[in-house]
């Protein structure tokens, strides 16, 4: 367990440590490419284009170490840099001598990146003389080409230095795995139908006295099983660990408890699970509002817990488990808890038409209200409430995640929420069960319970039959109702019948159905283009006969059928939210362009990204963006360019541009100003939130 303080300096935005292994990777793959440079400068025509696409690494290595604070490591580079853009500046070739230089400067800095993975530290042997050495090539003063700092004739570097480079890890995309997760998809389609066809097969031998499959049935046990293991061993590649979204929220939360003056007391578990990245991704704004709101509206002033008998220093925890293959995590606070009169009251002035009905709801009815756009106990929103996503965006994505949110809280004891995640997108557990000659899957994680029971423990009500379960009632629906057959109308007739509870956001509804079937883990498959307009499905699932079942939309069911007291929520949102901003980040350093994205994200922009002019461009004529943050220094096409043809195109050229560089140039600010941009940061400066000051100034219109 970490303990992290409000009183804690932090200086940082974002967690250095979780990109470490990211710059290793990063770095490394610009190494290979200066080394390749080096074999095209050996031949006998100057290359120009080798030398600018040189600069150009060069200056994303120097610009990625320094953002990652790797001071030698930049050091070195910046020199590199200084004496090659002087040999750029004449017309002669470059000599074999340089290449040698460079060669050895490279395996210098491979060195320091081994050290890096090893030590956390960009530690470089004899790094004074390194320094000195290149700034004597740069002044064109005598200079050793391989380093050495000794007279004698051993070798600096060993005979294999160069020619391979162990690692434990290899870069992959993400699209790389998807690909081939849906390739395996269809095989295992292919040997469903495969085992279908043998099935008839054998049915067809039996009836001419045949008997001989057994092999072929352990063969098919074997391949099965076999599918499976290697199934979910490439859905595993796909996981990261929670680590990666914990830690950095640390370092937040307690720097936003000091600009709140309050006293508080954070704790968060070090843990070893890991979860899809696809959801990974989409955490960090879910928590950090969560936990903001903890800070915020929970936590009270120091006077105040004394008064309570509470101890002076707040306490807010993050805790996280795992059960089967959902992912728990719980954001907790023993704060004020939530004041559910203060609700019903907000709540009644809002929907004065329903008020009788508001006045007779329970708690957990009234907690939905904390889930609508716009909806808010106070009179006035404070900057850190005010700037964040709303309840209704966290509902929505964890909607969009296949998952389940939950609220518990007690006035002046504190607050609990419940986040249920799925480990992995791709696989589900749930329950199949059947309706007339249909099948249809519904999500576990949305069940609260299975039971068949005598429709005359239903009571008639006039707006339809609830039942009595636990001392709540329940209303019923029968199962044609939820998929949205409402012609249809509920039965009274009959003996026993099979029952689903399903919960969703505190609330619960109860729906017969013609059968139970069983519980399996399965692999979803998006909703088709075709379907996507009826959001009463979630997703598809192939069952062992190759049918398509459909996947139940279980949020939009609960929405359309409420509690006997509450009502559609949907009906009750807030038309105008607070805008979410969107921002595009252009740089050609993965390291760099992750860095800015987690940056921008932790104050609720919506970001993307791209690697250089061209792909900019492109996503900016499909999608509208309200900021754009660049690199100079890109391939294909740079920045100066980016911001050129964006002045020049009528859609874009009102878009605010915020041109971030390695180092400080007084030219090149002027002349990204001429060119249109409003803002010209320097890498290093982003611990002192000037990305952050200038992207708000821009945007504060919004």
């Amino acid at each position: 367990m970490v303990k992290v303080l409000a009183d804690e300096k932090n200086k940082s935005v974002y967690d250095r440590d979780s990109f470490v292994q990211d710059y290793i990777l990063e770095a490394g793959e610009y190494l290979s490419q200066l080394e390749e440079i080096c074999i095209g400068f050996t031949g006998d025509d100057r290359n120009e284009s080798l030398f600018k696409e040189l600069l150009r690494v060069l200056h994303t290595l120097k610009g990625t170490s320094r953002i990652m604070e790797f001071n030698k490591i930049e050091k070195v580079v910046h020199e590199t840099e200084n004496v090659f853009k002087k040999l750029s500046g004449n017309h002669f070739e470059i000599s074999r001598t340089y290449v040698t230089f460079l060669l050895n400067i490279v395996e210098i800095l491979r060195a320091a990146l081994k050290s890096v993975e090893q030590s956390g530290l960009d530690s470089i042997e004899n790094f004074d003389f390194v320094i000195e050495n290149i700034r004597k090539a740069c002044d064109g003063k005598p200079f050793s080409e391989d380093f050495k700092t000794n007279t004698n004739n051993e070798e600096t570097f060993s005979e294999d230095s160069g020619l391979f480079h162990d690692s434990k890890t290899i870069k992959v995309q993400i699209s790389d795995i998807n690909s081939v997760l849906q390739s395996f998809d269809k095989l295992i389609i292919r040997q469903i139908k495969l085992k279908n066809e043998i099935q008839k097969i054998k049915v067809l031998a039996k009836e001419s006295g045949f008997n001989g499959f057994r092999e072929i049935d352990e063969n098919m046990e074997v391949l099965e099983k076999q599918s499976f293991d290697i199934q979910e061993k490439i859905i595993a590649l796909r996981m990261l660990p929670l680590d990666m979204v914990l830690k950095p929220l640390m370092h937040s939360v307690a720097s936003e408890a000091i600009k709140l003056g309050k006293n508080v007391e954070f704790e968060i578990p070090s843990t070893e699970i890991t979860i899809d990245k696809s959801i990974l991704e989409k955490l960090p704004k879910i928590l950090l509002h969560l936990v903001r709101n903890s800070l915020d509206h929970g936590i009270e002033s120091p006077e105040e817990r004394k008064s309570l008998g509470k101890k002076e220093k707040g306490l807010v925890q993050v805790n996280v488990s795992q059960n089967s293959n959902r992912i728990i995590v719980t954001v907790s606070d023993d704060g004020r808890g939530l004041d559910f009169e203060k609700i019903r009251t907000k709540a009644m002035e809002k929907f004065i038409e329903k008020s009788k009905e508001i006045q007779k709801m329970n708690e957990d009815e009234l907690v939905q209200f904390v889930f609508m756009a716009g909806f808010s106990t106070r009179d006035e929103v404070s900057e850190l409430s005010g700037r964040g996503i709303g309840m209704d965006v966290v509902r929505s994505e964890m909607d969009s995640l296949k998952g389940k949110i939950s609220i518990s809280s007690e006035k002046n004891k504190g607050t609990k929420i419940e986040l249920s995640l799925p480990s992995s997108l791709a696989t589900q557990d749930g329950l199949f069960i059947r309706q007339g000659r249909n099948l249809y899957l519904i999500l576990s994680h949305y069940i609260s319970e299975i039971l068949t029971v005598p429709k005359s423990l239903f009571l008639k009500l006039q707006k339809g039959p609830v039942i009595n379960l636990h001392n709540e009632l329940l209303p019923v629906y029968d199962f044609d109702a939820i998929i949205g057959k409402l012609s249809g109308t509920f039965s009274w007739e009959g003996g026993e019948v099979p029952l689903v509870v399903i919960e969703y956001l505190n609330s619960k509804i109860a729906v017969t159905v013609d059968e139970i079937l069983h519980y399996k883990t399965v692999v979803i498959k998006p909703v088709p283009n075709l379907l996507k307009s009826f959001e009463g499905l979630q997703g598809l699932v192939f069952d062992e006969n190759y049918r398509i079942i459909p996947v139940l939309n279980i949020p939009n069911c609960i929405k359309r059928f409420k509690s006997v007291s509450a009502y559609d929520v949907k009906e009750l949102e807030v038309n105008k939210s607070r805008k979410v901003r969107s921002v595009l980040v252009v740089d050609d350093s993965h390291t760099t362009r992750n860095i800015e994205k987690i940056i921008l994200e932790q104050e609720n922009y919506k970001v993307s990204a791209a690697c250089d002019g061209i792909e900019a461009l492109e996503k900016m004529k499909s999608c509208s963006f309200d900021l754009v943050v660049t690199d100079i220094k890109m391939p294909r096409m740079d920045g100066f360019d980016l911001l050129h043809n964006m002045r020049h195109t009528e859609s874009l050229k009102h878009i605010p541009v915020i041109v971030v560089s390695s180092v400080y140039e007084k030219d090149m600010e002027t002349q990204v100003k001429k060119l249109g941009a409003q803002g010209y940061i320097v890498k290093s400066d982003f611990e002192r939130e000037n990305l952050i000051a200038k992207a708000r100034e821009l945007l504060a219109d919004g």
